[in-house]
């Protein structure tokens, strides 16, 4: 597969400033914790939500999916699969921390990371992503865990 452009590499080292931004602001500031907080829950949702998307243009980029190959039905399912559940995983962490189950809708999201960056790797190591397409999930996966396990913290305080 192809390596990945620079302006999306780019584009994903700059993309947790918002949520650094966030998960600190909520750490200094008491008075603004549940708005910091939903905004981060909101941001990283919709992030776990864009990630998954992923997998699903690169499902939909084989002609094996429209055409009805049998070799590559497997893969292309396990691929909609994976850019099918972020979604309303997010969507539930919005849900819970909007009813007022914060540390419910933080925990949902770090499980929502985890377990994509898995399933990701998996793919990975099937060969089925591009090149360097695993080390920036990483770097995504790592600080946005890092975000919502610091406002988890502070929410259970």
């Amino acid at each position: 597969m192809k390596r990945l452009p620079l302006p999306t590499v780019l584009m994903g080292i700059v993309s947790p400033v918002p949520a650094v931004i966030l998960a600190v602001g909520g750490l200094f500031s008491s008075a603004a914790v549940p708005g910091m907080t939903m905004g981060l829950v909101e941001y990283a949702a919709l992030l776990l939500a864009f990630s998954g998307a992923v997998h699903w243009g690169l499902a939909l980029d084989r002609p094996t999916l429209i055409t009805g190959g049998r070799l590559d039905a497997r893969r292309d399912n396990r691929r909609l699969m994976i850019g099918a559940l972020p979604l309303p995983v997010g969507w539930l962490a919005c849900h819970m921390t909007f009813l007022g189950h914060v540390p419910v809708g933080l925990a949902i999201l770090l499980a929502g990371f985890f377990g994509l960056f898995l399933a990701e790797r998996a793919a990975w190591r099937r060969g089925e992503l591009p090149s360097g397409y695993l080390a920036l999930r990483l770097w995504l996966t790592a600080i946005f865990m890092a975000c919502l396990g610091l406002a988890l913290l502070v929410s259970l305080a």
